[in-house]
């Protein structure tokens, strides 16, 4: 099963003070994606709207190259736990490795690790092709800015990897980077002179260390328990559109056993007869609201195997019978056409 991949919103303020920097209003370009003016909500949003951002910061920059543009601008600390991990361990390379543990906190679509191969380390962020690519290169230029500031600038770059055939004049990587950047790679990542991770943090600290750790498994034990309820929605949504969508069903989809999801859902705060019932109420309120459809088929589509059975449950969910909900809710949609074409 394919899940869908998300980013934390702590990934993108840094790019929302580098459009700032940059002399950008941040907010022009929230707008454009549907987001109020002030910044970013708190959470997760789905990696697919990359996209669209990188779009419009693209044109209100009116510059091609945005994420290597605003890479110049971004500050070199953020504010992230992961970088807490880094000043709070003995050496950088220690709190290299200590932050690559939790690398999901900040997107789905990192899976970092390093290769240290005599002289030369790699960092390896292995996102997949098809993101826009202003995201990578906004995140290498972040990621050396960021190692610059916990080295003293000890840090050495060599060469930044990008998967994407297409992008700036190499004069443009080096002046950003430091190094040269080699399109079309086989990945993405990071080559850097390995002496420096052995360099000591000046802010070592074991007990901030251990504070940090403990917090960061925190959060990404919630991220986790995020992602398995979200599996869980859409395979009760695919299940169901085969007339079922039962616990050892999902169970099974999920490859674990059913009483280790039932487990596993308890401890996000859920139960699974309750996602359900969530997931049915809501396609038949937007079946009939935005659908013509027969009673008959909606029953179907939900998953009740009689109208009647189908009737008092929403009655129960909603207050009204289907047919009730349907006439009051188109007549107010009737009601605000008439009223947004009136003179």
């Amino acid at each position: 099963m394919m899940r869908d991949l998300t980013d934390d919103v702590a990934l993108m303020r840094p790019v929302i003070d580098a459009l700032r920097a940059s002399g950008t209003d941040p907010d022009r370009v929230l707008g454009r994606v549907g987001l109020a003016p002030g910044g970013l909500p708190a959470g997760r949003f789905p990696h697919a709207a990359q996209t669209q951002f990188w779009k419009a910061a693209a044109e209100e920059c009116g510059e091609e190259h945005v994420g290597l543009h605003l890479a110049g601008h971004l500050p070199a600390f953020h504010g992230l736990l992961l970088e807490y991990l880094f000043l709070s361990s003995e050496t950088f390379g220690a709190g290299l490795q200590h932050s690559l543990r939790y690398v999901r906190l900040l997107s789905d679509t990192l899976s970092a690790r390093l290769e240290v191969n005599g002289e030369e380390a790699v960092l390896s962020l292995g996102m997949q092709l098809g993101s826009s690519r202003h995201f990578p290169e906004m995140l290498a230029g972040a990621v050396i800015r960021l190692f610059g500031a916990l080295t003293d600038q000890e840090f050495r770059p060599r060469l930044v990897q990008l998967m994407h055939t297409e992008g700036a004049p190499p004069e443009r990587y080096r002046a950003v980077y430091g190094c040269p950047a080699e399109l079309g790679a086989d990945r993405y990542a990071l080559s850097f002179d390995a002496a420096v991770l052995a360099k000591p943090s000046r802010h070592a600290a074991p007990e901030l260390l251990r504070i940090h750790e403990s917090l960061a498994r925190r959060q990404l034990a919630e991220v986790e328990r995020l992602d398995l309820v979200r599996q869980v929605r859409e395979l009760i949504a695919e299940l169901l559109v085969n007339g079922g969508a039962t616990l050892e069903q999902v169970a099974s989809r999920l490859d674990m056993p059913p009483r280790r999801l039932r487990e596993r859902l308890a401890m996000a705060g859920v139960r699974f007869n309750d996602l359900i019932t969530d997931y049915r109420c809501r396609l038949a309120k937007e079946l009939l609201l935005k659908t013509d459809e027969r009673i008959e088929v909606i029953v179907e589509r939900t998953g009740f195997s009689e109208p009647s059975t189908f009737y008092r449950a929403f009655k129960r969910w909603v207050g009204e019978t289907p047919v009730e909900f349907r006439r009051r809710g188109k007549a107010e949609a009737s009601r605000t056409v008439d009223s947004d074409c009136s003179l």
